[in-house]
C-alpha cells in the first residue's frame, strides 16, 4: 500500500508543498537580512542533551541539529544567519516524529528572544500561506510564563531553582510519584546530576498530564521563562536565577521550535553537558563527547539568542495533516 493509499498527499502535492514551504522560509530571512549557511552533517560531537540520541557515522555522529557549528561560525564573525538542515535523531519515530527532519535554525545578534519569536509568528504565517491554507494558521499568539502555567494546571507554585528534592516537595502527588521513581536509580549522582532528572522527570509528567491538554485551547502559544535547570544552553536570567531565557513555541498544541539567549560561559557549559551525561548514565544510554573544539571557541560568541523550528511540523499543520508521513519526500527504500 502506498503512503497516498494510507491518506497522504499525492506525490505532485508533496513537491509543490515543500517547494513553497521552503521559498517562503528562504525569502523571509533575506527580507530579514540573514545569512543562509550550511554546515556539515557528521560531526564529531553533538550538543550533550538527555533523550536526544545522535546516529553513529563512523568516524563521528550525525548531526541533532546545526547549533554547535552555527555557534562557531557566529564566534568568527558571521553576522546573523540562518539554515535549513537535515537533522538525525535516534529512535525518533511515530506521527510527528522522524529519525531524520528538517530543522530551521537561526541566530539573531542581541541578547533577546523577543524578535525570534516575531519570527516564528511570521514564519508560521508565511508557510501557511504559500501553502494555500493560510486560514489554519493562528490568528492569535499569547505569551505565558512556565511557572504560571504550572501553577494554572495542577498547582505547585515554583521557584525554578529547586533541587530535586525540593522539587519532589512541591508537587502534586501524581507528579511527585514520577519524579520519586525516576530518582531511585540515581542515588550515587552527585547533587546537579539529580537536580536535572528530577527536573526532566517532572516536565515529561507534566507534560503528560496537564499541558498538552492545556495547549488544545489555544491556536499560538510562546511558554517563556523555562526554570533554570531545563535550559541546557540558555543563560540564567540577571534578574531570578531561577529562570532561564528559554522559549518553546506551539502551533495547535504541537510544539514547532524551541529557543534560547544562548550561554556564553564555557566552564558552566562544560559543567552542565557533563550533568547531562549523568543523567544518561542512569537511563542506561552511553556518555557523549563533549565538543572542546566547541568550548574553546564559545568566549568568542557574541551576544545572542537563537530558535529552532521543526519545518517538517509546520508543513504538516499546513496541510492540514497529523503525519510526517502525509507530506514527507522520502521514498520507500531509499
Amino acid at each position: 500500500m502506498t503512503q497516498t493509499e494510507l491518506g497522504g498527499l499525492a506525490w505532485p502535492a508533496r513537491v509543490q508543498i515543500w517547494d513553497a514551504a521552503l521559498a517562503a522560509v528562504r525569502g523571509y530571512f533575506r527580507d530579514q537580512g540573514l545569512r543562509e549557511v550550511s554546515t556539515p552533517v557528521r560531526l564529531r560531537a553533538v550538543a550533550v542533551e538527555p533523550f536526544i540520541d545522535p546516529i553513529a557515522a563512523p568516524p563521528g555522529l550525525l548531526a541533532t541539529s546545526p547549533e554547535l557549528a552555527m555557534k562557531r561560525l557566529l564566534t568568527r564573525g558571521s553576522g546573523p544567519i540562518f539554515q535549513v538542515a537535515h537533522v538525525f535523531r535516534r529512535a525518533e519515530v511515530g506521527a510527528r516524529h522522524s529519525e531524520e527532519f528538517h530543522l530551521v535554525e537561526w541566530y539573531r545578534l542581541g541578547a533577546d528572544l523577543d524578535p525570534l519569536l516575531a519570527d516564528v509568528e511570521a514564519i508560521v504565517e508565511r508557510v501557511f500561506d504559500a501553502t494555500g491554507t493560510k486560514g489554519h494558521a493562528p490568528k492569535t499568539w499569547q505569551r505565558v510564563r512556565f511557572r504560571d502555567v504550572v501553577a494554572s494546571t495542577c498547582g505547585a507554585r515554583l521557584r525554578g531553582d529547586e533541587d530535586a528534592e525540593a522539587l519532589t516537595a512541591a508537587l502534586p502527588p501524581a507528579l511527585a510519584a514520577e519524579v520519586v521513581a525516576a530518582l531511585a536509580p540515581a542515588h550515587d549522582a552527585d547533587p546537579a546530576a539529580r537536580t536535572l532528572l528530577a527536573w526532566t522527570a517532572f516536565f515529561s509528567a507534566w507534560s503528560d498530564m496537564f499541558f498538552e491538554t492545556w495547549l488544545k485551547g489555544h491556536e499560538g502559544t510562546h511558554l517563556v521563562e523555562f526554570p533554570r535547570p531545563l535550559a541546557a544552553l540558555a543563560v540564567v536570567d540577571a534578574a531570578d536565577r531561577g529562570l532561564a531565557r528559554r522559549a518553546e513555541c506551539h502551533v495547535g498544541g504541537l510544539e514547532i521550535a524551541n529557543g534560547y539567549v544562548e550561554l556564553r560561559d564555557p566552564a558552566e557549559q562544560r559543567r552542565r553537558f557533563a550533568a547531562v551525561n549523568q543523567l544518561r548514565r542512569v537511563h542506561g544510554e552511553a556518555a557523549l563527547p563533549i565538543d572542546d573544539d566547541f568550548l574553546g571557541e564559545l568566549p568568542g560568541l557574541p551576544p545572542c539568542a537563537g530558535i529552532a523550528l521543526g519545518l517538517d511540523r509546520l508543513i504538516t499543520l499546513a496541510a492540514g495533516r497529523t503525519r510526517l508521513a502525509d507530506v514527507s519526500l522520502a521514498l520507500g527504500g531509499a
